[in-house]
């Protein structure tokens, strides 16, 4: 198994624990699919900015802002989310604000 396949697994175990458990509506599966693609988009993402970093001069030249606008975009999903009560999206923000720190110790 590749490691891309074993988080996958982890992160839809934790959307399909919380919607169990919060005994969510369907629409809720709904938005825990989106979680999984966005997931995995985010995995793919990763990956390229890693290779990027790599590089003596990047290919991309506002990778800079990359780490800007993912924090900013997950505090204000956290905010809306939580005010909404929609649990597995906010396990989404969970494990895509975690995922970063996950990667470059599994890099090291």
């Amino acid at each position: 198994m590749r490691t891309w396949h074993a988080e996958m697994l982890v992160v839809a175990g934790a959307l399909a624990v919380t919607l169990l458990a919060t005994r969510a509506p369907r629409i809720e599966w709904i938005g825990a699919g989106a979680v999984l693609l966005s997931f995995a988009h985010a995995q793919v993402a990763e990956r390229y900015a890693e290779k990027d970093r790599e590089r003596t001069v990047p290919d991309v030249s506002c990778r800079a802002w990359l780490r800007r606008y993912f924090i900013g975009k997950e505090a204000l999903w956290v905010i809306y989310f939580a005010t909404r009560g929609a649990w597995s999206a906010l396990v989404g923000c969970g494990v895509f604000l975690a995922y970063p720190a996950w990667r470059a110790w599994w890099r090291r």
